[in-house]
């Protein structure tokens, strides 16, 4: 049986890692000329992100014997955030190239 504390720090993770995905996804999306290569850093680096902060999230202790299974581990904290904030950023942020059209500093 999990604890409500540990439920709630593997929703911590889930969260972050979630945020993580999302605005990284977009960072290569909007830096990267290509779609190609927005696709490969953010499949590569977003997961080694996640690996720095499973360890110190982990180390500070949340989520800390959730899973007794690592592949649960990995769908919970690491495949379902990952997923669902790539979904975010192409799904139900514009994309970027309808943001160019924003007037510059309107407030000078």
């Amino acid at each position: 049986m999990v604890s409500v504390v540990t439920a709630a720090g593997v929703g911590v993770i889930v969260l972050v890692h979630t945020a993580i995905a999302a605005v990284g996804a977009r960072f290569f999306r909007i830096t990267l000329q290509t779609r190609w290569g927005s696709v490969l850093y953010t499949a590569v680096l977003i997961p080694l992100v996640y690996v720095v902060t499973t360890l110190a999230l982990g180390a500070l202790g949340f989520g800390a014997g959730a899973f007794s299974d690592p592949g649960q581990l990995v769908v919970v904290t690491w495949a379902f955030p990952f997923f669902l904030g790539w979904s975010i950023d192409l799904f139900w942020i514009p994309p970027p190239e309808d943001l160019e059209d924003v007037p510059e500093g309107s407030g000078d």
